[in-house]
């Protein structure tokens, strides 16, 4: 398993703020190695370390043979591709780059085949290589399976926002502003987000939406410094809902799929792969308008049945992705 944009290991994971696209990546390595195979993964790491099972090296580490090589996002990745029994490009966002010549050259001719994670992702693969795309979701780590949860316990107005500021943070914070505190007046919205999560990637700009939401001087808005994942775990739990807008580059949203399996109901709006997150009415809303989204909102925060509701209904139906059973698929995708 080869990545190539950063440093991170199944360490990283446990003690660190990790992305939801290196979360995946550990989790699959860790899965593969349960099920009783070598699994060698390369990052930008300058460490060799062993961590639960898997054996992490530097990425100009030299592999001359496998049975699997996953590449994840990076089709340059083919041009140290080992001799193997399958090659595998793993992708995390929307696919039109893969047109883009020097990307083109690397595939058409090539054995391969192409992981996405649902079906809005599998649409934007293009028509050329889409006979060699299957479709496996991101599973969920044992940390959220396993966590305990309370169904009697009803949370404080707590909304809890776990993502990319970039997405639409600024948007939520003025809709928080104009309707959602004015309608709850002692909401509190906590944002645990940064740079730290992605490696110090697109470190200004971030910085930038940060400041900017600052500014405001509202106090119901509290930032935290982003934390490890067990931790942000715990204050999923104490949270009343998740509200998210999305992002048309976002294919799967591991940050939505963690809440709803940890029994918060989050509200969204039908951009990129978030209405496969979320079952509308039913473990949360999906918003066509800002309307529906900010008088959603309202009606969790306010309606303790309703939310009661929801809670109820995502544990029941969106816990079911293992990352387990998920990493017998890829094992399936051999011989294919």
């Amino acid at each position: 398993m080869v990545d190539q944009d950063s440093d991170f290991n199944g360490w990283s994971y446990r003690k660190k703020p990790l992305g939801g696209t290196e979360t995946a990546f550990v989790l699959l390595a860790e899965s593969l190695s349960k099920l009783g195979h070598k699994v060698i993964a390369l990052t930008k790491s300058s460490k060799s370390i062993k961590y639960q099972g898997v054996y992490w090296k530097p990425l100009d580490t030299k592999i001359k043979e496998c049975d699997i090589y996953l590449i994840n996002r990076a089709p340059s990745l083919l041009d140290k591709a080992p001799k193997c029994k399958k090659t595998i490009l793993w992708l995390h966002n929307p696919a039109n780059y893969l047109n883009k010549f020097r990307n083109f050259r690397r595939l058409f001719f090539k054995n391969i085949k192409i992981v996405c994670s649902g079906k809005y992702h599998y649409n934007s693969i293009p028509f050329w290589i889409k006979n060699r795309a299957v479709i496996i979701p991101l599973g969920l780590s044992k940390d959220v399976l396993l966590q305990k949860i309370e169904n009697n316990n009803i949370p404080d107005p707590v909304v809890i926002f776990t993502s990319n500021p970039e997405r639409g943070l600024d948007w939520l914070s003025e809709i928080w502003i104009k309707y959602i505190k004015k309608e709850v007046p002692n909401a509190k919205l906590h944002i645990y987000a940064g740079s730290k999560t992605y490696g110090g990637r697109n470190k200004n700009k971030i910085s930038n939406i940060i400041n900017k939401i600052k500014e405001l001087n509202e106090d119901s808005i509290k930032f935290f410094e982003p934390i490890p994942k067990n931790e942000l775990f715990k204050k999923l739990l104490t949270s009343r809902v998740m509200l998210y807008k999305g992002d048309p580059g976002e294919t799967f949203c591991l940050s939505i799929a963690e809440a709803q399996a940890l029994g918060v109901p989050c509200v969204i709006k039908p951009i990129g792969c978030l209405g496969e997150r979320v079952i509308d009415k039913v473990t949360g809303i999906i918003a066509k308008s800002d309307k529906e989204f900010y008088e959603g909102s309202i009606n969790i925060l306010k309606d303790d049945s309703l939310w009661s509701d929801y809670r109820k209904n995502s544990i029941k139906l969106q816990r079911h992705l293992n990352w387990d059973n998920i990493a017998e698929k890829y094992l399936e995708l051999i011989n294919s």
